[in-house]
C-alpha cells in the first residue's frame, strides 16, 4: 500500500499515509466501551482517538492542520484514513 491524495468533501487536499501495523492497534484501542450503574454502555475516549488516526494517518497532521479542520471533515477524514489502512485485509 502507498500514500495516497485525496480531496475531502470541502476541496481540502490531504495525503494519507500507510501506517505500521502497531500503530493501527494503538488507534484501534484508544476506545473503550464501558457501563454505567444502569448497565448502559459508553464509549469513552472517540474524539482521542479520532484525532490519533488523524496525527498517525495524515502526512504533516500537526496542531494546527487538525485545529483547521471542521468537525465534518474530522469525521470524514478519519473514515478515509481507516479505510486505507484496512485495504488488503
Amino acid at each position: 500500500m502507498a500514500d495516497k491524495k485525496v480531496k475531502l468533501k470541502s476541496g481540502k487536499e490531504v495525503i494519507l499515509l500507510e501506517m505500521s501495523v502497531d500503530d493501527i492497534d494503538v488507534c484501534q484501542d484508544t476506545t473503550s466501551i464501558i457501563f454505567d450503574k444502569d448497565g448502559k454502555q459508553v464509549l469513552k475516549g472517540i474524539n482521542a482517538a479520532r484525532t490519533m488516526w488523524l496525527r498517525k494517518g495524515v502526512k504533516k497532521a500537526d496542531d494546527k492542520f487538525i485545529k483547521s479542520l471542521s468537525e465534518e471533515e474530522k469525521n470524514e477524514l478519519s473514515l478515509l484514513v481507516r479505510e486505507h489502512q484496512s485495504l488488503g485485509e
